[in-house]
């Protein structure tokens, strides 16, 4: 089989699961549904369809599909934690893990596919490997933003109305920032200092979050440390690779 007609039929596939996952993005409606968040979530799957197409052609096409994919997978990860966005289901268990298996495929396999070629080394197998577990993170850790808005009604309330305000604007404004953190970790120019700048300020937010993760029992702490672990080797790995790239261009 021929490099090109794998690239075809590797695309065709992803198409088709993009355009299924934005088909029940706007077709399913259930209870806690967010009608705004289900239709952006939508959209970016139709969006990383077409873009899978093009991505090859310029640049800008290859951030929009790496933006789509990432969101989604953020946003898939809301949705198998908690219903957001497209609502709680209320089925059979393994009908919705199948769900959730459509859902983050376009991105998984997206992301795998678009970034490795066919020259890659066993360190950049693992290097993609490790940006996708990194953008599962950042999702949970985005979650538990949103979650702490959540249980902070009564705080929240007792503000004055500029803190109200600044609060949960705030907060909404970080989990945005994290998203962006998740994007810009596939993008070529991330690395060097700027790398480790916006890495010490995620492992910052990640230990102010502490107190979301529950009682500080061995097992939270193993997964603290877990998740500090995955976010600093994958900026090590970020670094290393990137600029070894970086040194056989010249």
């Amino acid at each position: 089989m021929s490099i090109r007609t794998f690239d075809l039929i590797v695309k065709v596939v992803l198409t088709l699961l993009a355009l299924a996952g934005g088909i029940m993005a706007f077709v399913l409606q259930m209870p806690g549904r967010s009608v705004v968040l289900s239709s952006i979530y939508g959209v970016l799957y139709f969006v990383a369809a077409i873009s899978f197409w093009f991505e090859d052609r310029k640049s800008w096409i290859q951030i929009v599909m790496i933006a789509s994919l990432v969101i989604t997978l953020v946003l898939t990860i809301a949705q198998s934690i908690a219903g957001i966005p497209l609502g709680v289901f209320q089925g059979s268990g393994i009908l919705f893990s199948w769900m959730m298996v459509l859902l983050v495929s376009p991105g998984v396999l997206g992301l795998i596919y678009f970034n490795l070629n066919t020259h890659h080394d066993n360190w950049d197998l693992l290097f993609v490997f490790m940006k996708i577990i990194l953008s599962f993170e950042v999702g949970i850790v985005a979650f538990m933003l949103i979650i702490m808005l959540e249980v902070s009604g009564a705080m929240i309330w007792s503000l004055p109305q500029w803190g109200q305000y600044l609060f949960v604007y705030g907060i909404m404004l970080l989990a945005i920032l994290d998203i962006i953190y998740a994007i810009i970790n596939w993008l070529n120019f991330y690395r060097g200092k700027v790398t480790w700048i916006t890495t010490t300020l995620f492992v910052i937010e990640i230990i102010a979050c502490l107190p979301l993760f529950g009682m500080p029992t061995v097992s939270v702490i193993i997964f603290v440390i877990i998740m500090l672990a995955i976010v600093i080797f994958t900026a090590y790995l970020n670094n290393r690779i990137k600029s070894k790239k970086q040194l056989h261009k010249k």
